[in-house]
């Protein structure tokens, strides 16, 4: 996926701020979730839902297939 230089610097924030609000041992996350960073944007349904799919493969990364 190509990201305009507006958007790499969000899509980074979004991706540590979903990586914070996963760490369930840090206690309850008080900070913007990522969907609230995303908005910044203004983007698209269809561009907003492109960018959240990144966010969340960034920071779940590989994910391994199942047999």
């Amino acid at each position: 996926m190509i990201l305009s230089p507006a958007e790499e610097p969000v899509v980074r924030r979004a991706v540590a701020a979903y990586l914070e609000a996963k760490k369930g041992h840090a206690g309850q996350f008080r900070g913007r979730t990522a969907d609230q960073i995303l908005e910044e944007l203004t983007p698209s349904p269809v561009r907003w839902t492109e960018l959240a799919a990144l966010v969340i493969a960034s920071a779940e990364g590989p994910t391994r297939r199942m047999r």
